[in-house]
């Protein structure tokens, strides 16, 4: 799979909807009794950026950046404005989760950790 290292426009994902989807097959089987199936391990996200378009140069911008990925081609970064911290968005995030390059983010109660690649960033020198 090919991927791009570059994240979509900030000011275009801000008003975007959606968020994170899970797929489950149901089989009824001949005896009225139903099998699930999970085929992904995890959530995956889908957003409709749309919604964020305010002008035409936003438009201009989206089709640019569509048409450099190659249409559905090759993958990008996407920030999601919901779930873009390993803590509750009124929290800070503690020091030991700061040095990390992956965070664990725990949902709930649930046992469920989805390991998370923290961004990194650099403010120059070597």
């Amino acid at each position: 799979m090919a991927f791009h290292e570059v994240r979509f426009p900030a000011t275009l994902s801000f008003g975007a909807s959606g968020g994170p989807e899970r797929r489950v097959e149901i089989v009824t089987l001949a005896n009225g009794f139903e099998e699930r199936n999970a085929p992904w391990a995890h959530a995956r996200r889908r957003y409709d950026a749309g919604l964020g378009l305010r002008s035409l140069d936003d438009l201009h911008d989206i089709t640019a950046f569509f048409e450099a990925r190659g249409g559905q081609l090759h993958g990008f970064r996407w920030k999601d404005w919901s779930d873009f911290r390993s803590c509750a968005p009124s929290a800070t995030p503690a020091p030991s989760t700061r040095r990390s390059r992956w965070a664990t983010r725990r949902r709930g109660a649930s046992s469920f950790a989805r390991p998370t690649p923290r961004a990194e960033s650099h403010t120059g020198g070597p």
